[in-house]
């Protein structure tokens, strides 16, 4: 399994903006193979090794951090949305309907990690179920990371009181990873 650079690049500027003092701690306590990945030039569109890029940094975050790695890897979810709506982007964000959210975010995550497969499994006027379908290496850790980006892109929404949680996890053991995405307008 393979994760793009752009979701890598996120972990190094959480880790540099949240947890200055301790960067070089954290970068220090990296295995080599994923230490010279986050310590490195980072391209924006290369894939990298999901294990080594992305799993293994975000748990010890949530090692050293939060004292919780389900925590961390919702955070640093919500951090690369928030670093995602920046821009052009945040604009889009504002004026779509959840349907169009809800269809970008299912494309979105497939242009995040390969192979992975989100589809949109139920629908209605205010509500959308997500659902990871295909992802060869279940993880919480990837599933947490998802959960958070999604909420705070509906919440940053024009849209009133959007909700998001996880029903299902592939990490946890389940056959999808599902997210109930519930707005009303």
């Amino acid at each position: 399994m393979e994760v793009k650079g752009i979701a890598i690049k996120t972990i190094q500027e959480f880790v540099k903006e949240k947890f200055l003092n301790e960067y070089n701690n954290w970068i220090d306590s990296l295995p080599a193979e994923s230490r010279s990945i986050i310590d490195s030039r980072i391209s924006l569109t290369n894939w990298y090794p999901l294990e080594s890029a992305l799993i293994i940094p975000t748990k010890l975050i949530g090692d050293m951090f939060y004292k919780d790695v389900q925590k961390a890897a919702y955070e640093l979810g919500v951090y690369s949305s928030v670093q995602a709506i920046k821009g052009v982007y945040k604009m889009l964000v504002m004026v779509s309907s959840p349907s169009f959210i809800v269809n970008r975010a299912s494309t979105i995550m497939s242009g995040y990690y390969r192979p992975c497969t989100m589809e949109i499994t139920k629908r209605s006027k205010e509500m959308a179920i997500l659902s990871i379908i295909d992802f060869p290496k279940p993880s919480v850790i990837v599933d947490y990371r998802i959960l958070g980006w999604i909420k705070n892109t509906m919440e940053f929404s024009k849209f009133n009181s959007p909700k998001v949680e996880m029903l299902k996890s592939m990490g946890q053991g389940d056959s999808t990873t599902d997210y109930l995405v519930k707005w009303s307008e």
